[in-house]
């Protein structure tokens, strides 16, 4: 009998009344249960009239293994492959590799293994990215497009490294001036890729919609900091530049973020008169212009982090405010509790009120601490008067709860 041939069959139950089943037995308290596709069955031993256990697919392994010629890389290989595909893993990779020690080069064995052949090597998908990333980098754009991502993209089969691949493609196509191309390419990956990356992805779609021709009108040197520390980085002077080169794309990036970033700046200076007066409208400003900010910071990393901190500095004295207004309440109800003779009701129900205002100002200082903690360097003395008085206020909580407890 030929390897494929072979079939890993379920277990043969017959019953009684002459109805057959197929599947994985077992026996359990009295019961035969009938694993299958569909689910499982059981019925009383008594119902059965007969079990005939067929080998399992590792026992129809090793007697296919004993048949055939291991000096035969091609046999091996059907083995291998059997063995893959009836959920035997282990046993394939080892046969695998038993194979490649017969034919390095056994090109159904390489792909099973997870290789892929580039530049004259086999490779793993990890070390085939790592060269395309180089081949990029290195200008090597046609073999890098027409063989290596291709080849990559066949071997596949993780969203991650798929996400890569087009990201390399794109990348690719854009660098070897093919922008009609390189936009799709950018607009598919926006569609595909996770949100931070995603909107990254949608503005490069946008600038190259914009100038479908690929020249881009840098407006100033980028980048503009090179002088300053002496950066050893290329320089771009104003005017005219291809998008191809990388510098071009990223000051176009910068622009756009730079652009976004100053609608972040209007809507701060709309909400800072209103901190007082109106704090949920200044909230909502400030919640707008974060997410100005985010999107800044998502096209070019960091280019709005001290605007961002700038604005929880402001949520932060909002919230203080607001502290402070439960705290002089608080302060007004702790008075009250000896100027006057309270009844048991009377006093508890202070003691409620007192309760509500430390939740309440413990709620706001959980708020400072979410809202200060991406920025922990920036904001370390927040966070310490944050956890400082959370200690406080939950010390104080304990009290009362104590008192309201001992009411009861």
């Amino acid at each position: 009998m030929g390897l494929l041939a072979v079939q890993a069959a379920g277990d043969r139950v017959v019953l009684k009344d002459g109805r057959v089943f197929e599947g994985k037995v077992t026996e359990a308290e009295g019961k035969v249960l009938i694993e299958m596709a569909y689910g499982t069955i059981s019925f009383p031993r008594p119902e059965v009239e007969s079990i005939q256990r067929m080998p399992t697919p590792a026992e129809l392994l090793e007697w296919q293994l004993s048949r055939i010629d291991r000096t035969d890389p091609d046999a091996l290989f059907q083995a291998a492959a059997w063995a893959k595909d009836n959920d035997l893993p282990k046993q394939a990779d080892e046969l695998l590799k038993e194979v490649l020690g017969l034919n390095p080069d056994h090109v159904q064995a390489r792909k099973l293994l997870g290789y892929l052949r580039a530049d004259g090597k086999w490779l793993k998908v990890s070390e085939a990215l790592q060269l395309a990333r180089g081949k990029l980098e290195a200008g090597k754009y046609a073999p890098l497009l027409k063989e290596l991502l291709p080849a990559i993209e066949e071997m596949a089969h993780d969203a991650k490294v798929r996400l890569e691949v087009a990201h390399l493609e794109a990348h690719g196509q854009l660098r070897s001036k093919q922008f009609a191309r390189a936009r799709v390419s950018f607009e598919e990956l926006a569609r595909r890729a996770p949100p931070a990356q995603s909107l990254r992805y949608r503005v490069i779609g946008e600038v190259l919609a914009k100038h479908p021709d690929g020249m881009y009108v840098v407006s100033a040197s980028y980048p503009r900091t090179a002088m300053v520390l002496g950066a050893d980085v290329p320089t771009l002077e104003p005017g005219p530049a291809s998008l191809s080169r990388p510098e071009v794309l990223a000051a176009a990036l910068h622009d756009y973020a730079a652009r976004t970033v100053k609608q972040g700046q209007a809507l701060m200076a709309e909400a800072k008169p209103l901190e007082r007066t109106e704090p949920e409208a200044a909230k909502a400003r400030y919640a707008r212009a974060g997410k100005c900010f985010d999107i800044a910071d998502a096209i070019v990393p960091n280019i709005a982090r001290s605007y961002r901190v700038e604005i929880v500095r402001r949520q932060v004295a909002i919230i203080n405010n607001d502290i402070d207004g439960e705290a002089e309440k608080f302060d007004l109800l702790k008075g009250e509790l000896g100027k006057k003779n309270l009844s048991p009701a009377a006093y508890r129900d202070l003691l409620s009120r007192m309760l509500r205002a430390l939740n309440h100002i413990r709620a706001d200082l959980d708020a400072i601490l979410k809202l200060t903690a991406p920025f922990e360097r920036e904001l370390i003395l927040e966070i310490t008067d944050a956890n400082g008085e959370l200690q406080k206020i939950n010390a104080l909580r304990q009290v009362v709860l104590g008192e309201l407890n001992e009411l009861r």
